[in-house]
């Protein structure tokens, strides 16, 4: 694994949040990296695609993942293949296919007749996956966004999975929402491209002891950010979708193995990606 150092000591949200002087050298840097990234938006699929969902939405990832450079006239694929081979798109493919094997692996060790639950579900793209691959296991989709789900929805028919897909709209660290996930017993949870978003450390421990209280899955799978030199660049220059910076929270992996223990979890495996940007990790409920 090649590691990123420039990112040792990242700066904070709120030093992100916080503008730059008009005129520091870095203030000036910035300001015209995001003037040039919006020219380039012009030209380029992908930064087009950022700057009207954000670059933290179902679009931008789709584009992400395709891997294909696409834009107007030779200049703006040139554009959007410079986006695509940016350290942090490489590791969104990369953590992808981990937390696929990741998944994988969990519903091998809980059978096949396993229920999943994807508590920030989006688009639901690994659990249609596993359905379509596994005809007995059955899952949930959770989601805050009715757009997202609806797409999920439309997927699953598409599919022929529909039938063994149910969809929530619900927050992932609303107690009530998880309470009302209990009666279908989940053996497998799912927390992908959720922590990032949320600042709050105590939010994710609190989360974790939530999860193993009301729903006790077998095992959990999730990733999270570990460190990234571009998350300056991230925050100044792209834009997340409600239009705001897109300012995202660093973890390393023990702080979520040491609330995971304390919720009665233990690693099962831990994976990278090769910048070392994310970990995807598995945890198993611990034996009594």
């Amino acid at each position: 694994m090649q590691a990123l150092t420039e990112s040792a000591n990242p700066p904070t949200p709120a030093e992100l949040r916080r503008a730059l002087p008009v005129l520091s050298p870095r203030g000036l840097r910035f300001r015209g990296a995001a003037l040039a990234s919006r020219v380039g938006a012009l030209l380029s699929e992908g930064l087009r695609i950022g700057y009207r969902y954000g670059f933290d939405s179902g679009p931008f990832m789709a584009h992400v993942y395709a891997n294909e450079p696409r834009g107007r006239t030779p200049l703006g694929r040139a554009i959007d293949r410079a986006l695509l081979g940016r350290a942090t798109c490489r590791a969104f493919r990369e953590i992808r296919a981990l937390a696929r094997e990741q998944l994988e692996q969990a519903l091998v060790d809980c059978g096949e007749r396993a229920v999943i639950a994807d508590l920030a579900a989006g688009p639901a793209p690994y659990l249609l996956e596993a359905l379509a691959t596994h005809p007995q296991t059955r899952a949930i989709a959770c989601d805050i966004d009715p757009t997202a789900l609806a797409q999920a929805g439309a997927r699953a028919r598409q599919l022929g999975v529909a039938d063994r897909l149910r969809l929530l709209g619900a927050d992932a660290f609303d107690r009530q929402a998880l309470s009302r996930l209990a009666a279908e017993r989940p053996d497998v949870v799912l927390e992908l491209g959720l922590y990032g978003i949320y600042h709050d450390d105590r939010l994710i421990e609190r989360h974790l002891s939530d999860l193993a209280e009301l729903l006790g899955p077998r095992q959990i799978v999730f990733n999270v950010q570990c460190q990234n030199p571009e998350i300056e660049y991230i925050a100044r220059v792209w834009r997340d979708h409600r239009g705001e910076r897109c300012v995202w929270r660093l973890r390393p992996v023990e702080w979520i193995l040491a609330w995971g223990e304390r919720a009665g979890y233990e690693p099962v495996s831990i994976a990278s990606d090769h910048d070392g940007i994310y970990r995807v990790g598995r945890l198993r409920r611990s034996e009594p």
